[in-house]
């Protein structure tokens, strides 16, 4: 076999991409002079302009330099491919050895990938827009020139791309057919033909406000020079699920409404916080759009909900002001009330005061006697006075005159929001006062109920002088206050409720750590067996056919697995399947411990009986109920459960506390039924956390729930009410070019365990 050499690899790769050394085509020999004026500030690594360009529209220059350079540095150094093909001068043959060396490394299937990715990228550009190894396009645009052109670093190792475009570029000279390819502008800014720069900068800004998250943005030209802008980002659609999503403006119209709809969302949001949470979602075409009260809001019906806004709040304002008077005369009347109820416990407290002044003596005690009479007749005639007043206040509700307009704009709708705000302060500083004062008549009366009940003692001793020297001469203290009660606080234990994505490491160790300490070996390997697809035979035992089915796809994996036991000769190793030096990885942490095996747990062999295979069910079963029995205190945390049949919410389930992975399961339905539980720390759950997959012999298993974040649940012991129902869409990625959008019915439910 005859011995390949390096110039028969070259010559292959030559002859691959149509070169000929000793014809060089024209457009090689006669490239034009390329002029180009970088960017003072942009992010070398960004691709903000996608576009399609004819091949035969760009010039090939070769630098000595890698991608990473400056754009300054690799323009500098760079040389038209001529000098890089056609050694004619002494320097030129360093550079034609280079050029020899590159073609010697490419490989042919490396163009070939790259000509299959631009046949698709022909058809069809990405959902995302950008795709995978864009970055090996370094194609520049010279706004000078009006042209284009590759800058092929010579120090990098990957050539696809250049030699794609150069065999392209050299089949192009012989047909005269062009082909097109999609490829991201280096170092080129959005064109500002839709929107300005600082405009979509604000569009960005106001994205991640709603979504937070930051959009990418790019300015896209399709094979007819039509541009678009394309916006990917993604935004939670639902707790702990998320989304990609993707806009695009094909018009300047377009642009300018979608701009202007953001930034009046964003400035009401932010202006007016407590009146404007606007809720994202994502459309039945992938698209985002926002929500106000449920309804969709748009640009085009963006004034007709500023004027229902503006009508609202001015309904309000005209309610408040009127509450605002009805509480103004309230507050006058209560201080008239209050005032007369200080000066009838002022008289009181002097009469008791007075009493106790002229018991300290034997005249003053005489003197009291007589005068009493006199006293309480001249209050009695000062209270009918007072009782016959009547408390006339009435105030005008004052005019207010509102902005009338056609259309409302945002101006209109933040002014009348502050006056609105002005004045709930106003009524609940009147509120405040009015409900102080009547505290304090309230109080006051209960003063003045002592005082009575005082002086009414004293009243009752006067019938003879005897009677009253008698009282007098007691040494009894005078409690004129009531004594308040301290309102008292339940003792009610605070409840940590966790959540899936900043708590799961919590929530993995203290479930891991806990059913390590409550569970058997036996206990352990019997919840193993719900995790190995085999739940559904056990919620159907009874069932023969069931039963069947099940057993002879086990015999299959047995067969598969060539596993060296059956019931005449026991597996020699038990459960131990690995000598203690073997090493492996769960959570980042090292350990020495062995999968669980179904097929040993279930006693599996080629002799197993329909019978047996039942009577084992059986058996781990009643371990499984028996062990959701001693579950207690565990962490609360919403379960999720999708299924298209509401059905099948019984008997045992496995739950995901991960609502996007439990959506995962069923991403090929159209539409996907997502059941959300809520728990509380008496519901019977096992969590599938580390324990339940390993055996621990060597005591090295991490803590935490590493494998799944799934559970098992038996609904059969709970009724279910349903508190909530609510739909949304999310986009499920099929390929590189397609996303099909599902929506996601969700019902909540809150559980009631059944009594037994």
């Amino acid at each position: 076999m005859p011995k390949i050499t390096n110039e028969d690899i070259i010559k292959e790769k030559l002859d691959y991409i149509g070169l000929d050394l000793e014809n060089i085509p024209e457009f090689i020999k006669k490239p034009i002079n390329i002029e180009y004026r970088p960017l003072k500030a942009y992010e070398e690594n960004e691709y903000k302009v996608y576009r399609y360009i004819p091949i035969s529209k760009i010039q090939i220059l070769l630098t000595p330099a890698n991608r990473m350079n400056t754009i300054k540095e690799k323009y500098s150094k760079a040389s038209n491919l001529v000098s890089y093909v056609v050694p004619e001068k002494e320097e030129d043959i360093l550079r034609h050895t280079t050029f020899l060396k590159m073609l010697k490394e490419v490989k042919i299937e490396e163009i070939e990938e790259v000509q299959e990715e631009q046949k698709k990228l022909s058809k069809q550009m990405p959902f995302k827009v950008k795709f995978e190894e864009n970055y090996l396009w370094q194609i520049y645009y010279s706004d000078l020139q009006d042209i284009y052109f590759m800058l092929v670093p010579t120090n990098d190792l990957e050539y696809a791309t250049f030699f794609y475009l150069l065999k392209k570029q050299i089949e192009y000279s012989k047909t005269k057919k062009d082909e097109m390819i999609f490829v991201p502008i280096c170092y080129e800014n959005y064109s500002n033909k839709y929107l300005k720069n600082l405009e979509i900068s604000d569009i960005e800004k106001y994205l991640w406000f709603f979504t937070k998250n930051w959009p990418n943005i790019y300015e896209v030209s399709d094979k007819k020079g039509n541009l678009s802008i394309q916006i990917i980002g993604e935004t939670f659609v639902y707790k702990g699920i998320s989304s990609t999503y993707k806009i695009k403006l094909e018009s300047k119209e377009d642009a300018v409404k979608f701009y202007k709809l953001l930034k009046a969302l964003f400035i009401l949001s932010t202006e007016l916080p407590h009146y404007y949470n606007f809720i994202v979602k994502i459309d039945r075409y992938g698209c985002l759009e926002f929500r106000y009260n449920s309804k969709k809001i748009t640009y085009d019906n963006m004034l007709l909900m500023l004027n229902k806004e503006y009508d609202k709040a001015k309904d309000e304002i005209i309610k408040l002001e009127n509450d605002k008077v009805q509480m103004e005369e309230e507050l006058e009347k209560l201080k008239i009330i209050s005032k007369s109820k200080d000066e009838e416990y002022l008289s009181k407290e002097r009469q008791i005061a007075t009493y106790l002044e002229c018991r300290k003596t034997f005249f003053g005690r005489v003197k009291y006697f007589f005068k009493a009479k006199k006293m309480k007749k001249n209050i009695k005639e000062e209270k009918n006075k007072k009782e016959q007043k009547n408390i006339e206040i009435k105030k005008e509700i004052p005019k207010i005159d509102f902005i009338k307009k056609e259309y409302y704009t945002i101006e209109d709708i933040i002014k009348i929001y502050k006056e609105l705000d002005e004045l709930k302060v106003k009524v609940k500083n009147l509120t405040l006062d009015t409900n102080a004062l009547k505290n304090k008549i309230e109080s006051m009366e209960t003063k003045i109920n002592n005082a009575n009940l005082y002086i009414q003692e004293i009243d009752d001793h006067e019938k003879s002088i005897f009677e009253f020297w008698k009282f007098a001469n007691k040494d009894e203290k005078l409690m004129l206050n009531q004594a308040t009660d301290e309102s008292t606080t339940s003792n009610k234990k605070i409840q940590k409720v966790y959540n899936y994505e900043e708590d799961l490491e919590e929530i993995g160790t203290l479930v891991d750590k806990q059913q390590r300490s409550i569970y058997t070996k036996q206990d352990l390997d019997s919840i193993f067996i719900a995790t190995t697809g085999i739940l559904n035979t056990l919620n159907n035992i009874d069932d023969e056919d069931v039963l069947k089915k099940s057993l002879e796809k086990l015999e299959d994996e047995l067969q598969t697995k060539r596993i060296l036991f059956d019931t005449d000769k026991p597996d020699i190793f038990g459960d131990i399947q690995e000598d203690s030096t073997k090493i492996k990885m769960l959570g980042n942490k090292k350990h020495r411990e062995n999968l669980r095996d179904k097929l040993k747990i279930l006693d599996i062999n080629s002799n197993t009986t329909l019978e047996e295979y039942k009577d084992k069910l059986t058996q781990i079963l009643d371990n499984i109920n028996n062990s959701l029995d001693k579950c207690k205190g565990l962490p609360i945390i919403p379960i999720y459960i999708a299924s298209n049949d509401e059905n099948n919410l019984q008997g045992l389930k496995t739950f995901d506390i991960n609502p996007e992975k439990a959506i995962e399961e069923y991403e090929d339905n159209s539409q996907i039924d997502l059941y959300k539980i809520n728990i509380d720390e008496n519901t019977k759950v096992i969590y599938f956390s580390n324990s339940i997959y390993y055996n621990n012999y060597n005591k090295t298993l991490p803590l935490g729930m590493n494998v799944e974040t799934k559970g098992l649940i038996n609904l059969d012991n709970y009724e279910l009410k349903q508190v909530c129902k609510d739909d949304f869409r999310i986009n499920i990625e099929v390929d590189e070019f397609k996303f099909s959008t599902k929506k996601i019915n969700l019902y909540e439910y809150d559980l009631t365990e059944k009594t037994k």
